[in-house]
């Protein structure tokens, strides 16, 4: 018989009971397990503990200026001269202010004052370190009683310049000059000038008064002997001693050295003579003919990448010329003169002819004339 009412089993009727009771189970535990994982993953806790100083050799409060020597105080800004620095204008200020400490004649009278005949140490130093010092003063390490005095309120910028030219003397000598004029003239004239203000578009203006004041000696030697830009190397040409007199007299077009020059009568510059130059050659030299055919198409192929490599730079890749009084090739006079005296090229080329360096130790024989043949067909008609 059916009835209204179903009938539920007490399984039916405790199930919802149990998956109520197991979903809360279950999120206890998940929320356990969170929480688990809360605490694994969270930073370690590191007790604290008193960090040990790091000792110090100096203690904080001493002055910085007892720790270490200051380095000698430099310019702020520099002032070159208005006009040409004058050794004579020097003198009367040099035997005023310095000539107590450092001698009359430059030598040094007190201890550690600087020897400025010492020609070492002078070749090192560039006249703008003379002025700084002058200017600022020099701290003695070793002697603070004497400890040269800074002069940038006791003379004016011009005037620490004559002293600095003025003590330039000491390094050098009428006699040296007049040697370093000479060679001047002979080799560095015709790229840089009778006043040194340069004749060539990459000559340096010897006379720039900020250039020079920043060239030491040993600076401008080295670049004398290694050669610089389209400058050859002088080391083979002139010995050490001439190149540091030349060096000297190339001073003189950043001041005047008058007073120098004024000591000792200096002789007249020689002017250096074309005849002079075949003697540098042997006879069987200048007597030889070209072994080539001057037109040989084989000769001038060889001979071209040879011209382009060592003598381009001054005449130019047409020959022309790219430099002030590099000899133009294109000339069909420098071609006669080749045709008809080719021992005297050859000479020219192994022995080189004022600033044109020799080229015995770096062409074969064989190699110079087939330059020559090359540069003979550039001024062919």
């Amino acid at each position: 018989m059916r009835s209204d009412t179903q009938f539920t089993s007490p399984r039916a009727k405790a199930r919802p009971a149990c998956q109520t009771a197991r979903t809360a189970a279950c999120l206890l535990g998940l929320a356990g397990l969170a929480v688990a994982l809360m605490v694994s993953c969270a930073s370690p806790q590191v007790a604290a503990m008193e960090l040990t100083p790091i000792p110090t050799l100096i203690p904080a409060t001493m002055v910085p200026s007892q720790i270490l020597p200051a380095e000698p105080a430099r310019l702020s800004q520099e002032s070159y001269p208005a006009g040409v620095p004058s050794a004579q204008a020097g003198q009367a200020l040099y035997m005023d202010l310095c000539a107590d400490c450092h001698g009359v004649d430059g030598n040094g009278q007190v201890p550690n004052a600087r020897d400025f005949g010492d020609v070492d140490y002078m070749r090192g130093e560039t006249p703008l370190d003379f002025y700084v010092a002058i200017t600022e003063g020099e701290a003695s390490f070793t002697d603070a009683e004497n400890e040269m005095p800074a002069f940038r309120d006791v003379v004016s910028s011009d005037e620490r310049w004559d002293l600095v030219y003025y003590v330039w003397r000491f390094a050098t000598s009428a006699e040296r000059l007049s040697v370093g004029r000479e060679i001047y003239t002979a080799f560095c004239e015709e790229c840089h000038g009778d006043d040194g203000r340069s004749q060539t578009l990459d000559a340096a203006d010897l006379s720039d008064q900020r250039f020079m004041a920043g060239q030491s000696p040993s600076m401008l030697y080295l670049s004398v002997t290694r050669g610089r830009g389209s400058m050859p190397a002088w080391q083979a040409r002139l010995s050490q001693d001439e190149r540091w007199m030349v060096i000297e007299y190339l001073r003189a077009f950043s001041y005047d050295p008058q007073l120098i020059v004024d000591t000792v009568e200096v002789p007249a510059a020689a002017e250096p003579t074309a005849e002079a130059e075949p003697s540098l050659c042997p006879e069987e030299i200048l007597s030889q003919a070209n072994p080539f055919p001057w037109d040989d198409p084989q000769v001038l192929a060889v001979g071209q990448p040879i011209y382009q490599r060592e003598c381009s730079e001054c005449h130019g890749d047409d020959g022309a010329g790219s430099i002030a009084r590099a000899g133009d090739f294109t000339n069909p006079a420098v071609r006669g003169e080749l045709l008809t005296n080719p021992g005297a090229l050859l000479c020219v080329v192994m022995e080189g002819r004022n600033r044109m360096p020799d080229f015995k130790d770096v062409l074969s024989q064989e190699e110079m004339w087939q330059v020559l043949s090359y540069i003979a067909s550039l001024g062919a008609p």
